[in-house]
């Protein structure tokens, strides 16, 4: 009779542990499956000192890649403080078509007031001297001096530059809208800066 009390006590806490306590690897990654956004480069470049340039540059880059960049934008003066959402809109009726980034022109708006107008170009030497100086950092601001150079060299490069940089969560919304948001978990960059890309 004892026998048979332990085999049936066994048997039961056999079946809770079989039932209970049921091997768990499935359940896990269902909750990290969740891929993170694809994210890229984002520069903010300001001459600093000249009378002659003092266009914003907005650049858009691959992480670590030495490729030219996705994007290079001049913006109109923005005052970038707070919460940061600026707006490039462009008209599909005189798109060429293709990527959305590869628009010539944009309309400006900085949280919802009108600007001014951002033009895409190519990235001339001094660019490409400031983004390669600032290739080491990931996320920061500061202001970088350019290289001592003697006056026949002294040129496009003779140029300081304010920057802030960072890492940008990229969405992508349909071929005509994209969004890029900055992460910064440190709040070390101050402003919380979003850029939306439109084409309608």
């Amino acid at each position: 009779m004892a026998d048979s009390v332990v085999t049936s006590w066994w048997d039961l806490v056999s079946w809770v542990t079989d039932t209970v306590l049921q091997p768990c690897g499935p359940v896990i990654p269902l909750l990290f499956s969740r891929e993170s956004p694809p994210t890229v480069v984002g520069t903010i470049l300001c001459p600093w000192g000249s009378v002659e340039d003092n266009r914003l540059r907005l650049c858009l880059q691959k992480p670590l890649s030495p490729d030219p960049p996705l994007l290079l934008i001049d913006l109109p003066s923005c005052d970038l403080e707070g919460v940061c959402r600026i707006t490039f809109e462009c008209s599909a009726e005189h798109s060429r078509g293709g990527s959305l980034l590869d628009e010539p022109s944009w309309m400006v708006r900085c949280n919802g007031s009108k600007t001014g107008y951002g033009r895409r170009r190519a990235a001339t030497k001094a660019d490409m001297w400031a983004l390669e100086a600032v290739r080491p950092v990931s996320t920061g601001a500061g202001l970088l001096l350019p290289p001592k150079l003697d006056s026949a060299t002294a040129g496009p490069t003779a140029c300081a530059f304010m920057y802030m940089r960072g890492s940008f969560e990229r969405v992508i919304g349909s071929p005509d809208s994209e969004s890029y948001h900055l992460v910064d978990p440190t709040g070390c960059l101050g402003p919380e800066i979003s850029f939306f890309f439109l084409r309608g």
